[in-house]
């Protein structure tokens, strides 16, 4: 008899767990037909803002299922629908200057759409444009050199792109208009042009001049750059202060026919301290001063020593050279007399030619054996 119940027991028992699992698979099955995704879902969707649109990119699911894409945007849920599998689109139109929600799904053949993703953007729209502040311009000298300045091209709004274009007038019906492509430059905050790349010369003249100018910059929203470019202007009347530029402080060297050296050398002459000298044991003799680049001289000083007036230059000829061999004549002097010591003479030129080196050709003493200077300098001035 205990056997026959062990039997019948078991028997039940098999039926009971059998019956339950057949439940539970058929439970599974439901909930697995609920999910079951027709297409797959995209990854890594990103986003690039622009002026009034914007940019999505994702990548693609690589299941056979994925067809076509579906997106849906905005508060009235405008649907676009593309027939392949695009991974970017740029969206046009976008004039609110709010966030606009996109939705990016994948479609089976049959039009089932995967599981969405989401992503917010902020397109530039054109009032957060016209509430940007335009550089602004400034025309400095910096060292030997002045440069007409655009200053506030990137700020925490928006980054330079390196496009300039300009237009400068001025006295005697000056206009010179140009457009300049600095790339490396993108993203600068100050960019310095050149007066050099407007005119022959390395100064503009005195006067006052009205700068129109106009800068492309990327706009920035948040942490995000825009993908496009927009024009900022601005208009400007500056005035051009005098300039006076020692061509000594440019890099170079300094040297003489005798390479005379030591307490009274020839860098004496060049130190800018006129309690010093330059002294050689000729009556005639030369000195160059050679520039690492080409530089107009337009007036030059001399400063005599500080004794024996008999020894200070009388007779010289200032000449003007690019390679060293060749002079030309920018200057002649004969019998000039200093009348008392560390006395400074200025002599004007007409030269309007930029030269790197400089030559000072002494010919002639006050009568001594030897000869002496205690400064010499050339300089570039905007008033002559």
């Amino acid at each position: 008899m205990k056997s026959i119940k062990s039997i019948i027991l078991a028997l039940l028992l098999i039926a009971f767990v059998g019956n339950y699992g057949c439940d539970s698979m058929d439970d599974n099955f439901k909930q697995y037909l609920k999910e079951y995704n027709y297409s797959g879902k995209i990854d890594s969707l990103r986003v690039y803002p622009g002026l009034e649109r914007v940019i999505l990119a994702w990548n693609n699911p690589k299941d056979q299922k994925s067809k076509t894409i579906k997106v849906v945007y905005g508060a009235d849920s405008t649907v676009l629908s593309y027939d392949t599998l695009v991974d970017s689109i740029s969206i046009e139109g976008l004039t609110a200057g709010t966030g606009y929600e996109f939705i990016v799904y994948t479609m089976d053949a049959h039009n089932n759409l995967s599981v969405p993703t989401y992503i917010t953007a902020f397109p530039i729209s054109k009032a957060f444009v016209e509430a940007l502040t335009p550089p602004m311009v400034v025309i400095q000298t910096i060292g030997p050199d002045q440069f007409i300045s655009v200053m506030g091209t990137s700020n925490v709004l928006m980054n330079f792109s390196g496009n300039i274009e300009y237009t400068v007038s001025g006295p005697d019906n000056f206009s010179k208009t140009d457009k300049v492509y600095l790339p490396q430059l993108a993203g600068r905050s100050q960019v310095d042009i050149p007066v050099t790349d407007l005119i022959p010369l390395p100064f503009l003249p005195i006067g006052d001049y009205k700068i129109d100018i106009n800068v492309s910059v990327w706009p920035v929203q948040g942490t995000l750059v825009s993908v496009d470019e927009v024009w900022l202007s601005n208009t400007q009347t500056i005035t051009v202060e005098p300039v006076k530029i020692n061509l000594m402080t440019i890099p170079g060297s300094v040297s003489d026919q005798y390479n005379t050296s030591g307490g009274e050398g020839i860098q004496m002459l060049v130190d800018g301290n006129p309690g010093t000298k330059y002294l050689c044991r000729a009556q005639q003799t030369w000195i160059m001063w050679k520039m690492d680049r080409e530089f107009i001289a337009n007036t030059y000083e001399l400063t005599s020593a500080n004794d024996a007036d008999a020894r200070d230059p009388k007779n010289w000829v200032l000449e003007g050279s690019n390679d060293g061999s060749n002079w030309t004549t920018l200057d002649q002097q004969s019998d000039i007399k200093f009348t008392s010591r560390f006395q400074k003479k200025i002599f004007p030129l007409s030269n309007v030619t930029p030269y790197s080196h400089y030559r000072l050709r002494v010919t002639a003493n006050n009568g001594d054996g030897l000869f002496q200077l205690a400064e010499w300098t050339l300089f570039y001035d905007s008033n002559q």
